[in-house]
């Protein structure tokens, strides 16, 4: 496989990450800090399950990572991903391109 379809394909399973609406949200809530399972679940009124399904598919494409804190596991956005232009925009930088949350 060449390097630039092999480029592409990791840029198509960024994006696949990025188009739902729930994985979005996460995202947005984890521009205020690192949060946990619990935390995600009383932000965005879900059931632990489906916050849990979707940190994996966030995790496996490297938008976010995490890291354990005594029994909990805290999720965070990946440094190489956020980027902080000021207070009210806040964006990724995907390499390829910017997805901005205002």
């Amino acid at each position: 496989m060449t390097s630039e379809l092999s480029n592409s394909i990791d840029r198509a399973e960024l994006f696949k990450a990025l188009a739902d609406e729930t994985r979005l949200k996460i995202v947005h809530a984890l521009f205020d800090g690192e949060k946990c399972v619990s935390d995600l679940m009383s932000e965005l009124d879900l059931a632990q399950s489906h916050v849990s399904h979707h940190l994996k598919i966030l995790k496996v494409s490297g938008i976010i990572e995490s890291k354990r804190d005594g029994h909990k596991i805290n999720y965070f956005l990946s440094p190489g991903v956020r980027k902080t232009i000021d207070e009210d925009n806040e964006s990724l930088d995907l390499g390829c391109c910017e997805v901005n949350f205002k």
